[in-house]
């Protein structure tokens, strides 16, 4: 009974040693908002919001386009290809952008995916004359865009884009497709 008496006596509970504190974590900061491009890059550290970047603005920009049109049976139209356009995309959101100076009198929308670096146009079930159709409507309203923008995944640090649209008229089916280069 003594030996057990003196074994419990002679215990003392565990307390833990305070932790050495990491300096690399008090100036670490990371992106804490899911929808963000680079979402918890950098974790452990300090959460904050303003080291955060956005699907749409990884197109933010200003580009130059040299637009070449193909028919449905991708035949070149070279009497309507080789048009410049200055466009400028604008963050319209998170995940929303506008597309401006394709259209002479108003904006083309596109959502920007998180993972896969493309763009979207934005789409509505619509009826163009007699066929139905998924697209926006383009520069006429007998046009219908649908098609996608892309980061140039050729060169890591490039900043282009890769162009291609699909437009349904009044006149037949176009494609519009070429690359965007970043001024």
């Amino acid at each position: 009974m003594i030996t057990i008496v003196l074994f419990f006596s002679s215990c003392e509970k565990w307390t833990d040693p305070n932790p050495d504190s990491d300096p690399r974590q008090d100036e670490r900061r990371y992106c804490n908002d899911p929808e963000a491009v680079n979402y918890n890059w950098g974790f452990p550290g300090i959460a904050d919001s303003t080291v955060c970047y956005y699907p749409a603005d990884l197109f933010k920009g200003s580009y130059r386009f040299t637009d070449s049109i193909y028919s449905i049976s991708d035949v070149f139209d070279s009497a309507n290809s080789h048009k410049t356009y200055q466009i400028e995309i604008i963050p319209n959101g998170k995940t929303t952008l506008r597309i401006a100076g394709f259209c002479a009198t108003k904006n083309l929308i596109f959502s920007a995916d998180r993972i896969s670096e493309i763009a979207y146009a934005d789409s509505t079930y619509m009826l163009n004359d007699t066929t139905k159709a998924y697209g926006q409507p383009f520069c006429r309203t007998q046009d219908t865009l649908s098609g996608t923008i892309t980061k140039s995944t050729l060169d890591s640090l490039s900043h282009d884009l890769q162009i291609d649209w699909k437009v349904i008229s009044d006149t037949g089916i176009n494609y519009h497709r070429g690359t965007a280069i970043k001024l």
